[in-house]
């Protein structure tokens, strides 16, 4: 029986430099939904500004209460977006920092 060739183990080529890793794609795709749901928001605000008269009165007033409403959930969002942002890319530095540890 002939004897089988053993080939040499290949080693991995190593990733180029200039491409992201998979955690920081992760990241900016979950801070880019959250920012697309932020634009919906205040383009319905601005929607809303643009309707109101100068002086409201009536249903107007009610309009204006929607506003308002609009706008302090389109700050809400964008500041739970931007801390998720921040933890999002603390835990992306420890991931980091551990592996050059190792």
């Amino acid at each position: 029986m002939k004897r089988h060739r053993r080939p040499r183990p290949k080693v991995s080529k190593q990733p180029p430099t200039h491409n992201l890793a998979p955690e920081i794609l992760t990241t900016i795709s979950l801070v880019y939904e959250g920012l697309v749901e932020i634009e919906a928001l205040s383009v319905t605000s601005d929607e809303c500004v643009t309707m109101l008269p100068v002086t409201p009165t009536g249903k107007h007033r009610r309009t204006l209460k929607r506003l308002y409403t609009l706008v302090s959930k389109t700050s809400e969002r964008a500041q739970g977006v931007l801390e998720r942002g921040e933890e999002l890319v603390a835990q992306i530095a420890a991931s980091r920092t551990s592996k050059r540890s190792r």
